[in-house]
């Protein structure tokens, strides 16, 4: 429910049946290695799309892992999603 809260309209995420790493497909405009590069300058640590391809597909995917809920996860997804709206820009 957060990703929908505070990424870009039309950002899309699975839902797994177990586990805790979730895919999440931002629209086409996000490049999820420079929002690596400005999540980690914010201490959050994401997973670019590209890396999970070798024809340099999902430039605009990132996969996200967090095994438990927090006031710091929360602010981390508000974080990244306030970065992938700003790319549209």
């Amino acid at each position: 429910a957060a990703i929908g809260r505070w990424f870009p309209e039309g950002t899309s995420v699975t839902r797994p049946m177990g586990g805790f790493i979730l895919w999440v497909q931002c629209p086409e405009y996000v490049d999820s290695h420079q929002l690596y590069i400005q999540a980690k300058k914010l201490g959050i640590s994401i997973a670019p799309g590209k890396i999970f391809s070798t024809t340099d597909k999902y430039s605009n995917c990132l996969r996200l892992n967090a095994a438990f809920w927090s006031a710091s996860v929360e602010w981390a997804l508000k974080a990244l999603g306030e970065l992938a709206r700003d790319m549209r820009r």
